[in-house]
């Protein structure tokens, strides 16, 4: 097992292990991204020691400690302290180099909460060049029908939300259906395929003319298309073609089939409001063996999306992780059920588009996984759990893997660069010494430990103190 290899190791409850004889393991391998000669950790135990080598993908490091004891630690449980060169700051590029004022301080805003606008994150993506040049390839080729799952991976804050960010705004602008959903172990978690395909339909949005569109703008463009052979879609797109827009039976048809209410509800004979015909569609089944149904309904919406010339649909699932921490041995089932059958959607597996006795099927009215020809990417981002079961299953049924490092010096160092350029220009007049910006710049790193997020917040919280001593709103001390 990882971290134990004598019977003399010693091994306290956060998972700290002595160095052993023979430390490495197949999976280990050293980091091909910054180098750590010179880095420096704090333990609340140990003290202070510099990081000699890492494993498990980066989760593990091994510290040599200013006592002498060398030991393997994992990468949450100590904290940078020291380590970028500061003289980096006088080659930093901004990417930014004229904004006007309001677009300026709509980004300052948003980086005061960590986040970046969603129509700016192309241009403040950071030491990520090889990420996006895969991601690239996997949108070209799902242009050209054939999906596919990607595995992103990565510790807190590297910036896995931000990537999948990227990913549904090169999606949108390549002319693909687009969805983002966020896995929660209460809401939207996977043995629920209700909630996820709420989730999945609420974000829904394509672009067509320069609009942005959503879910029912694609299902009312859809009236032509011939899937009367899909079991649910099919019959929604017969009853939206005699539906009334403009009554209020409309708004009821809709919130039914977005899942935010029930057919029970939509079909009550006693409401005055009520969807009639709605009887000969099929309820949205809020049971956890209807990964099928909802895997059906996706790759529906997928082929749905080609017909009307869209290339495809680009699927981004945050927090996957969330699999993980399902201590029900059935709800875990299901919910691994539900993301294979996901997988395999993706995957066009020619399995998938009969019965499978292989997969859960429900019981109310079973129906193939796959509909038709689907063309989706999948792409899940997920902190990587090594040692737990759900997490190696899914992983290895994934074939194309992105890992996340931390950021690389140069890289912090632009984005510190750019974001000085932009909160200048947010507020005409500020100016801040090139000794103040080293200064600002070298606390944003330490914080920027726990995550670029945090960096990002930091540097503009620092930036805002010198400008109101500077003015002075604040008295200078």
């Amino acid at each position: 097992m990882c971290g134990t290899s004598s019977a003399s190791s010693q091994v306290p409850s956060d998972g700290t292990t002595l160095e052993p004889s023979n430390p490495r393991t197949p999976f280990d391998h050293p980091p091909p991204g910054r180098q750590y000669a010179k880095r420096i950790v704090s333990h609340p135990v140990f003290g202070e020691g510099e990081v000699l080598d890492t494993r498990w993908r980066g989760t593990e490091l091994l510290v040599r400690f200013h006592s002498g004891l060398r030991l393997w630690l994992p990468l949450r449980r100590v904290r940078t302290i020291a380590g970028i060169d500061e003289d980096l700051l006088d080659k930093g590029k901004a990417r930014f180099r004229s904004v006007d004022r309001i677009q300026a301080c709509r980004m300052v805003e948003a980086f005061r909460l960590g986040i970046v606008p969603h129509q700016d994150v192309e241009t403040f993506t950071f030491g990520r060049d090889k990420e996006v040049q895969v991601i690239q390839s996997a949108l070209r080729r799902l242009g050209q029908g054939k999906g596919e799952v990607y595995l992103v991976e990565g510790e807190y804050g590297t910036g896995k939300t931000h990537l999948l960010e990227y990913i549904h705004h090169r999606a949108l602008q390549m002319g693909m259906l687009t969805t983002i959903c966020q896995f929660d172990p209460h809401e939207v978690s996977p043995h629920r395929p209700k909630r996820v395909y709420r989730e999945i339909v609420h974000n829904l949005r394509f672009i067509q003319d320069g609009t942005e569109y959503g879910f029912r703008d694609l299902l009312r463009r859809a009236f032509e298309l011939d899937i009367e052979d899909h079991v649910f879609l099919g019959p929604v797109l017969a009853k939206l073609r005699r539906l009334d827009a403009a009554h209020i039976e409309s708004e009821v048809f809709w919130q039914w089939i977005e899942g935010e209410s029930t057919k029970e509800y939509a079909t009550d004979t006693r409401s005055p409001h009520r969807v009639r015909g709605g009887q000969r569609i099929p309820a949205l089944y809020d049971f956890s063996t209807a990964a099928d149904f909802y895997c059906n309904i996706l790759s529906g919406l997928s082929y749905i999306g080609r017909q009307l010339g869209l290339k495809g649909l680009v699927l981004l699932i945050d927090e996957a992780e969330t699999v993980t921490r399902l201590w029900d041995i059935i709800y875990l089932t299901k919910s691994l059920n539900f993301m294979e059958g996901l997988v395999r959607t993706a995957q066009n597996d020619p399995d998938l588009k009969k019965m499978s006795s292989r997969m859960i099927h429900n019981r109310v009215k079973p129906v193939p996984y796959i509909y038709r020809e689907p063309s989706l990417l999948l792409v899940f981002a997920t902190t990587p759990s090594p040692y737990d079961y759900a997490y190696i299953k899914l992983a290895n049924r994934i074939h194309h893997k992105i890992e996340l490092l931390p950021l690389e010096d140069q890289a912090l160092v632009d984005a510190f660069t750019t974001l000085v350029t932009i909160y200048q220009q947010a507020y005409p007049g500020f100016d801040i010494s090139e000794l103040e910006q080293k200064k600002l710049f070298r606390a944003a790193a330490r914080q920027g430990t726990e995550g670029v997020r945090l960096f990002i917040k930091f540097c503009v919280e620092g930036l805002d103190v010198a400008r109101l001593k500077a003015w002075p709103v604040l008295a200078a001390r």
